[in-house]
């Protein structure tokens, strides 16, 4: 700690995160304030807090002889011993300085993790300068309980106590300038400022801490990470249609915007082949039924929308001979099958802004509406999108013409068909339908026979049931009809 942060303190009177002490070196009420001032910092939303040895309540520098490195409890050091009763483990940093001719000890107290902090299994807080067990104040339990509760996964830290050299040694600093567009040429105090405001390192005294958010997705190599490797996304290719026989199993090493084009490329080059076609040139072109900005909008989507909070999870994509499935952890927040009309709601919001800026998605949350009509201008089957225990996936399929569909893809495809022209202020007709499908006019009956299966399964309903059949016209079973309109 500099001195002009010690005088700063010093001008302070004591508060929930700030305690005065001459030479009180009796070990559990050490512990006691320590968990009482983390949990008070982690109730306010600060993540220091402090106690001065040598400084009177009346904020007078008189000195100490308190020498915590030194002092032992039952043959134990004192700081070992304090860092193995405290749950979880938070970093405390006892600093000795001399201000005025006197001697100072300082305890800086950062607050690191997402519960409260207990001294021998009991958990503390500050009422005004005393601090209490806070099981006898049940509203201060369930208010510090919310504030853990309200603290993102992108805020909390990867990896604390950095110096300048090990920022630059574990991020990807030029992908970062690079995708968010900041001068190429920018010196390192410059950099590091723009990596604070985009919340990729925080300040904290003379070091830095990498946040989750930007070690995710600017790490080098997430095993340098130990909460964020098994995050690390994981492409399996499989032979045949099931998962009896794996190609090739890889998982990416570097955060996700690292690695994202290559991620992209990895997928693209272990896709299923269509058709080979040749330009005018003779040279040979590889198709598949699988259009590039499809994947990358179900694959971005993807890893923005996770929850992070499953454990023993990370983001799949699985391709097989007939389709690709992509899963990440966490169950949709809004239906599944109402994605493409309501209001996107992101789960990682700090994350998803910072996709956003670099455009890797959209900012108007349009992807699922790109997705699916892609997929329908190129008369390829509609996604299958699903909630599977504690996961969601998106699934994407091969080509097939509406006769090879099976039940389920035919009143999948015509579903969001339904729910792409409404949201697009239009209705689904037999019509439509067989223009979706590049079908003919002779084919009108089996997209009768098809319409009709989605109305008895529910998912779509006829706008105007007093329509005639050649004017009938589909909206999706969530929309309002004609006669539940209010004119």
């Amino acid at each position: 700690m500099e001195i002009k942060k010690l005088q700063d303190l010093i001008l302070q009177n004591e508060s929930e995160i700030l305690e005065y002490k001459q030479n009180n070196e009796e070990p559990e009420r050490i512990g006691k304030y320590i968990s009482a001032l983390a949990n008070s910092s982690a109730l306010l939303g600060k993540q220091f807090s402090y106690m001065i040895w040598g400084v009177t309540d009346e904020r007078e520098i008189i000195g100490t002889a308190f020498n915590p490195k030194s002092k032992k409890v039952g043959g134990e050091p004192f700081i070992s011993w304090l860092e193995r009763l405290l749950d979880p483990r938070i970093i405390i940093n006892f600093e000795e300085l001399e201000i005025d001719g006197q001697r100072v000890i300082v305890l800086v107290i950062q607050m690191t993790v997402s519960r409260p902090v207990t001294f021998k299994g009991e958990r503390y807080i500050r009422s005004g300068s005393s601090i209490k067990n806070i099981s006898g104040y049940p509203e201060k339990e369930r208010e510090l309980w919310r504030s853990f509760d309200a603290r993102t996964f992108e805020r909390e830290f990867a990896l604390t106590n950095c110096s300048t050299e090990e920022i630059f040694n574990l991020l990807d600093v030029n992908t970062y300038l690079t995708m968010l567009e900041y001068p190429g040429k920018s010196d390192q105090e410059k950099i590091l400022s723009y990596m604070q405001n985009d919340f990729i390192i925080e300040k904290s005294l003379s070091t830095y801490n990498i946040t989750n958010l930007g070690a995710y997705t600017f790490a080098k190599n997430l095993s340098d990470f130990e909460k964020l490797h098994s995050r690390a996304i994981r492409v399996i290719k499989y032979n045949g249609k099931n998962k009896l026989s794996a190609f090739s199993d890889t998982t990416l090493s570097g955060g996700i915007v690292v690695s994202f084009e290559h991620l992209l490329e990895l997928v693209r080059n272990l896709l299923p082949l269509s058709e080979e076609v040749y330009d005018i040139s003779g040279r040979r072109i590889e198709q598949t039924d699988y259009p590039p900005l499809v994947l990358r909008e179900a694959i971005a989507n993807q890893i923005v929308h996770q929850d992070f909070s499953v454990i023993g999870s990370r983001p799949i994509i699985e391709i097989f001979d007939n389709r690709v499935e992509i899963t990440n952890p966490g169950a949709p927040i809004n239906e599944p099958n109402r994605l493409l009309d309501l209001p996107p709601i992101s789960r990682n919001e700090e994350l998803a802004n910072l996709f956003k800026k670099m455009h890797l998605v959209e900012s108007r949350g349009s992807g699922i509406d790109k997705m699916v009509i892609t997929l329908e201008l190129q008369n390829l089957p509609a996604p299958d999108i699903s909630a599977k225990e504690n996961n969601t996936v998106v699934t994407l399929f091969e080509r097939k013409s509406l006769i090879e569909m099976n039940d389920r893809e035919r009143l999948n495809a015509i579903y969001y068909h339904a729910v792409r022209l409404f949201v697009e202020d239009d209705y689904m007709t037999n019509q439509t339908v067989r223009t979706r499908f590049g079908l003919t006019n002779k084919q009108s009956s089996l997209v009768s026979k098809t319409i009709m299966l989605a109305v008895k399964s529910g998912l779509v309903k006829p706008f105007n049931e007093n329509a005639g059949n050649k004017f009938m016209q589909y909206i999706p079973f969530w929309g309002k009809s004609y006669n539940e309109i209010e004119f």
